[in-house]
């Protein structure tokens, strides 16, 4: 028997089954809703302490002083911010593997509505810890809203894919990559040290955060349930007007769908790896997500700011070259949209991580060169360079890694495998940005970007490009993986 998707494009016109990559209107927006619920959060959290570091480094300072704790010099602030920031990622590990039990027990939407809510009470956290001057209250603040994001992301991804046709699965998909990527381009700018990234109004960002949330936590009760979720617990009927829903069809057609969903057992967390083609998908997604991790990334969001200021910047042209920088994530996510549903996943993959290893050693050339020379046109080059890094990571890791684990298995190990893949990005990511400033303010910027992001980068490509199949289709999948 076919599945669900292959169902789905055969009885589309031939002229769409070739050209049609866009999703139907109705789904292309709840794609976007529940986008401004999961990634844009996402991205929103990454950007924020980057250009407010030194507003949020101060409020740890004005912290420790008013609990009578000695602070010794700004660089063990630097290590201890680090840390701080780094925590996120520590909740992401918590939530990933939380991913499973929520989505199953509760739906993929119920799912959705309780880790916005999470992140709800993670702003207030934030906000209460900035008016009683406790790091402590937003370091916990920090646990929980990467416990809600990573919990929002891992089930709209599933989400997505499982109310998509396949032939607008990969943009479909994508749109939470574009959201996340325009996230970041609003938090650049918004925590700029000229308008909310200062001591006194960064709580603001917050605000701003929870404000989108709640929005998106009273429009998630109105929506369909994913038509796999609902199928698999019996309700037919509800099943068929989610496809009726997204998919933008007649009734007909939507119970011609949902008779070709295949009822199978769900694989647990350790089930996944009891089956060759299970475990074989679950591995690549979980090395596709380590190697987005381990492509500079993590530090790229996180303390670019700071790589701007030592390339002889003033603080406020730094906040410019910021947002200029974070710009060329978009334009890379937008040319991924003309790319990802007409020449597949894997040749997109390969390209972009053999030219991010290639780009990985040119910043540490040029972070090299720069310390030794202190030439503004070797910190010009260094700042387009990195331009060209978010544009090509924006193209390739960074949107495909949000669903690729979800389209190398099938329905019953998708919330299973999903789960490993956010939990190994989270791990890697914890570890990146808990280490990276210690080990540059031991050493210096260019060994310690050297350290973390060219070996692993030349790692995963390697594996990737003898073991990585298409997933454009789930035919070919099937036949590759097996």
């Amino acid at each position: 028997m076919q599945d669900a998707e292959e169902v789905q494009n055969s009885l589309l016109p031939p002229a769409e089954k070739k050209h049609s990559t866009w999703p139907p209107f109705r789904l292309g927006f709840i794609a976007i809703l529940v986008s401004f619920g999961s990634s844009f959060n996402f991205g929103f959290q990454l950007l924020i302490t980057n250009p407010a570091q030194q507003a949020f480094i101060s409020f740890l300072n004005d912290s420790k002083t008013q609990q009578g704790i000695k602070v010794e010099d700004v660089k063990s602030l630097e290590n201890e911010w680090s840390l701080i920031v780094a925590v996120f990622f520590l909740g992401s590990i918590f939530g990933a593997f939380l991913i499973r039990a929520v989505s199953e027990n509760f739906g993929r939407k119920n799912g959705l509505i309780i880790s916005v809510t999470v992140q709800i009470i993670s702003c207030l956290l934030a906000i209460f810890s900035y008016f009683i001057k406790s790091y402590q209250v937003y370091t916990v603040s920090r646990l929980l809203m990467g416990i809600g994001i990573t919990k929002s992301m891992g089930i709209s991804a599933m989400f997505i894919t499982e109310s998509s046709p396949v032939h607008c699965r990969g943009v479909a998909s994508i749109l939470n990559g574009i959201i996340l990527q325009f996230s970041i381009i609003v938090g650049s700018i918004l925590a700029m040290p000229k308008l909310l990234g200062t001591s006194t109004q960064w709580y603001l960002l917050y605000v701003f955060q929870l404000i989108i949330s709640f929005v998106v936590l009273i429009s998630l009760p109105w929506i369909h349930d994913s038509p796999g979720y609902l199928n698999h617990r019996g309700k037919k009927q509800k099943a068929v007007k989610s496809v009726e829903f997204y998919h933008s069809v007649s009734k007909e057609v939507a119970e011609t769908v949902v008779n070709s969903l295949k009822f199978e057992e769900k694989k647990s967390l350790l089930g996944v790896w009891g089956d060759a083609v299970t475990r074989k998908g679950t591995i690549l997604g979980m090395l596709v997500s380590m190697g987005m991790a381990m492509t500079g990334i993590s530090v790229i969001n996180a303390f670019a700011f700071e790589i701007l200021l030592n390339t002889g910047l003033e603080k406020f042209e730094a906040s410019i070259a910021n947002v200029f920088v974070c710009t060329f994530s978009l334009a890379g996510i937008l040319v991924s949209t003309r790319i990802i549903d007409h020449h597949g996943r894997r040749p997109l993959l390969l390209c972009t991580f053999m030219i991010l290893a290639v780009v990985n050693c040119m910043i540490v050339g040029l972070m090299y060169f720069h310390k030794w020379s202190e030439s503004p046109i070797i910190g010009y080059l260094l700042v387009a360079t990195i331009c060209l890094f978010n544009f090509i990571f924006a193209m390739g890791p960074g949107p495909v890694s949000l669903f690729l684990s979800g389209e190398l298995v099938s329905q019953a190990a998708r919330s299973a495998s999903s789960t490993w893949s956010n939990s190994i990005m989270a791990t890697f990511r914890f570890f990146c940005l808990a280490l990276y400033l210690p080990l540059k303010n031991a050493t210096s910027e260019y060994t310690a970007y050297a350290t973390f992001f060219i070996f692993p980068m030349i790692f995963a490509t390697i594996v990737l490009y003898f073991k990585l199949p298409e997933t454009k289709g789930d035919c070919e999948k099937r036949k590759t993986l097996s």
